[in-house]
């Protein structure tokens, strides 16, 4: 019997779930949009429970609309957009506040002020990372100082740039801090999902919180200080490659191994390749360039470092974001002139930091919707003037997860 394998990918503008037979070819796909929200300026936000219903309505219907019997499938693996926030009350499965999503800027002057304490020194010499609203830890201490201290109210307001935005407290009247949960899309799908409600995280996911020192891997108690975040809150973190628990039956129909669990970009990178050098860039809702250093740990601006997936010990890799990539070209899809224009700004954007990478690279793989077309293999191409080829499929991270389940 030919044999196959789930992957789920949690993304920031829609979630897929995807089939693969054992030698990767994508079987059956399909996708759904899920909605941000803007209740201020610089504010992004999700509904957790969209994300986790959406999830679930892909699955099924992937696994329905393919025709593969159940018996045939071998294990589920998650991708998933990163350092999105999402915090909830552990007796009543609650969010206590909307997930807040990576491209939020509303804790840029926390971040601003830490800075000129001096502690991003601190910060990354044990994480890889700056101070920046990107990463989930000032998500976490924002809920917990404007959403938890006010659920004990009938009703409260969360400043915003337009006025504020009212919120029902949880049933009860109130939550214990002891109860609260947090998780990136990860935790939250797998807590969810799974049989037990796991609280778990991989090794890419943690790696972006600020929180997690990725030379010890380990929670890290100077961190969680800085940032006000209580242990207590926070996920085990395992390697990307293990066994996080099992699917329920009432999702697709079996139970199912969840056996891989990995950080978007980081599942992307591995999708290229293993090797020191190896680099590729992703053009989505973001666009992000990361190079795969190996087993050496290496601090350059203005990259951050990461970790990549493994089995017993973790990689690290360069990586760079430019954002709002994806918004730019909705905007003009149908004026090629305009087109060209924003993949060109993209394409330099994404050379300036090629030009300041460690190992030049060989050949810089790319994937993404942005990709589809071919265009963006021409304008890399001759914006920074090194090969450039599509990934074998548009779903690099996706493909990444893939390989892992079957590496």
């Amino acid at each position: 019997m030919t044999r196959y394998y789930l992957v789920l990918d949690v993304g920031t503008t829609g979630i897929k779930a995807l089939i693969f037979s054992q030698d990767l070819q994508i079987v059956d796909r399909t996708y759904e949009r899920i909605k941000k929200s803007h209740p201020g300026r610089g504010w992004v936000e999700q509904s957790p429970q969209e994300i986790v219903a959406t999830s679930q309505r892909v699955l099924r219907k992937v696994v329905r609309q393919s025709r593969i019997p159940l018996k045939a499938l071998l294990a589920l693996g998650i991708t998933n957009q990163r350092e999105t926030t999402i915090v909830w009350d552990c007796k009543t499965g609650r969010p206590v506040y909307p997930a807040i999503v990576w491209e939020d800027k509303r804790t840029a002057k926390i971040c601003a002020r830490m800075r000129r304490e001096k502690l991003e020194a601190i910060v990354r010499r044990k994480t890889g990372l700056a101070i920046d609203p990107y990463f989930s830890a000032t998500k976490i201490e924002w809920i917990l100082k404007h959403a938890v201290r006010n659920l004990s109210h009938p009703s409260f307001i969360l400043p915003s740039g337009r006025g504020g935005k009212r919120f029902s407290p949880l049933p009860g009247g109130g939550v214990r801090e002891g109860d609260l949960l947090f998780g990136t899309v990860d935790t939250w799908v797998l807590w969810n999902l799974l049989e037990g409600q796991p609280h778990l995280t991989d090794w890419t996911n943690a790696s972006r919180t600020l929180l997690y020192n990725i030379r010890t891997l380990e929670w890290d108690d100077d961190l969680l200080n800085m940032f006000s975040v209580p242990r207590a809150m926070l996920p085990k973190a395992q390697p990307s490659q293990s066994k996080f628990g099992i699917l329920r039956q009432d999702i697709i129909g079996t139970r199912l191994p969840v056996l891989t669990v990995c950080g978007d970009q980081q599942a992307s990178m591995y999708g290229v390749g293993t090797q020191a050098g190896s680099t590729k860039a992703t053009y989505g809702t973001g666009t992000f360039l990361v190079q795969n250093l190996g087993s050496k740990f290496v601090l350059k601006k203005p990259f951050f470092t990461t970790l990549m997936p493994g089995k017993k010990q973790p990689g690290f890799a360069l990586e760079a974001k430019i954002e709002g990539s994806g918004a730019a070209v909705d905007k003009v899809l149908h004026d090629n002139d305009k087109l060209d224009k924003a993949l060109t700004r993209i394409a330099k954007a994404v050379d300036v930091y090629l030009k300041k990478l460690p190992i030049r690279p060989k050949a810089l793989v790319i994937d993404g919707g942005i990709t589809k077309d071919g265009l963006m293999v021409e304008i890399q191409a001759s914006v920074s003037r090194v090969k450039v080829r599509r990934q074998t499929t548009d779903d690099g991270t996706a493909l990444g997860v893939a390989k892992l389940l079957t590496s």
